[in-house]
């Protein structure tokens, strides 16, 4: 993982905890970066009074073709009260709103 990619998976992390969520990420599990949830997703948070969870998978200006799995995933894998999201750390520079979500 790229260290703007690491920066942006902590802001993340922070919007939502800003909001009172409790957010579990992964520990590092190797040189080459975390572990990720499912193989899908940087971190999963749960909203204060326990009614919503999210998975969230965090890229940095582009979608790489995550879209793609991202819908396929959520196809598979129907879950009440889950949201399976992408967010995209937009460009400051070009972009008004900091997060896409997706």
């Amino acid at each position: 993982m790229t260290t703007k990619g690491s920066l942006h998976e902590r802001e993340a992390v922070q919007e939502y905890e800003k909001r009172g969520w409790k957010v579990f990420k992964p520990q590092k599990t190797s040189k080459y970066g975390t572990q990720d949830i499912f193989n899908m997703f940087d971190f999963v948070a749960i909203s204060p009074d326990g009614s919503e969870i999210d998975f969230v998978q965090v890229k940095t200006g582009s979608t790489r073709g995550f879209l793609k799995k991202l819908k396929e995933w959520r196809e598979t894998h129907k879950v009440k009260k889950v949201e399976w999201l992408l967010m995209v750390r937009m460009d400051a520079r070009k972009y008004k709103t900091k997060w896409k979500r997706y």
